[in-house]
């Protein structure tokens, strides 16, 4: 859905800026987003939609006792080469 209609920004997008793009204010997302001024409808909606994601954030961190750091994602590649995998293993085992 369109959260702002003058320059073509969906909810998608704000989404992403207040995730993925560091934003935690209205202002940083209409900066980041690109909002350029027109006719100032959106405003209530943005603010709402801030509000809302500010609110979510801190249930989890109430939840879960405080903002989780940051950890490296374990490297589960498959081994490289014709011995990786079940297949290669029940061979394995059947030799």
């Amino acid at each position: 859905m369109y959260v702002c209609i003058c320059n073509a920004i969906t909810e998608d997008d704000v989404h992403g800026c207040l995730s993925g793009g560091g934003c935690g204010t209205a202002k940083e997302v209409k900066a980041a987003c690109g909002f350029k001024p027109g006719c100032g409808s959106c405003t209530k909606r943005l603010h709402a939609m801030v509000s809302e994601y500010r609110t979510a954030g801190e249930l989890a961190d109430a939840l879960t006792g405080g903002p989780m750091p940051l950890a490296a994602v374990p490297d589960t590649a498959p081994a490289a080469g014709p011995a990786a995998g079940p297949a290669a293993e029940a061979a394995e085992a059947a030799a």
